[in-house]
């Protein structure tokens, strides 16, 4: 298991991928930062004191770190991220977080549902773990949100809310309601906080126990 210490140092943008007109993925210098799959990094633009927290996108054996960013139009930090090109300069910290695959659960079903750029945890554990028994639950408002999901291939499954389009034409938690799922499984829930309190009350429901049940808020 990686070692937990946390740094903060500054590094140079390699590149800027834009998946949507509001999406992009960051790859930055990682510098000496060990992290595990799952947890998030504090990153800001270079001399401002604003910060903002993301969860790493990329695998943890690559030699840098990638965010999955959406610019949020009153975002103090988003913004300016989004504005970054290649050879900028921003601040990293970390890493942080809890949400992880541990060793005990690898080998299980696992269901992993997002909402929006709630994936990239997701992303990370894909990237990192080889041969993961999971189906991936992605809900977003627009197809073009499915944001380079071609990484999952047949596991990934899209909830697309405001058009016609996708897997299933509405909510994931109206998808949740129907879905088949074994007494082993581990659920992570990664998105924004009303998807999380209802798929966690569909699951304890469905009669999946709590401590099979992980979170992660994006706020």
């Amino acid at each position: 298991m990686l070692t937990a210490t946390k740094i903060r140092y500054t590094g140079d943008v390699q590149e800027v991928r834009r998946l949507t007109d509001e999406t992009i993925v960051l790859r930055i210098d990682r510098g000496n930062i060990d992290f595990e799959p799952g947890q998030y990094v504090r990153i800001g633009v270079d001399g401002d004191s604003e910060i903002r927290d993301y969860s790493i996108y990329s695998g943890n054996e690559k030699p840098y770190i990638e965010v999955l960013l959406r610019r949020v139009e009153d975002g103090l930090v988003s913004k300016q991220l989004f504005d970054l090109k290649e050879g900028d300069r921003v601040m990293v910290g970390g890493p942080y977080g809890h949400f992880k695959l541990l060793d005990s659960i690898k080998e299980k079903p696992l269901l992993f549902i997002a909402t929006g750029t709630g994936i990239s945890p997701y992303r990370s554990f894909i990237e990192s773990y080889d041969n993961l028994n999971y189906k991936l639950i992605h809900g977003t408002s627009y197809l073009n949100e499915a944001y380079e999901k071609e990484i999952y291939g047949d596991k990934y499954f899209h909830c697309v809310s405001r058009e016609k389009k996708g897997d299933f034409n509405g909510r994931v938690t109206d998808y949740i309601k129907n879905i088949d799922f074994s007494s082993d499984t581990n659920a992570f829930l990664c998105g924004n906080c009303d998807m999380i309190y209802d798929v966690f009350d569909l699951l304890q429901e469905r009669g999946l126990p709590t401590g099979q049940i992980h979170t992660e808020v994006y706020f």
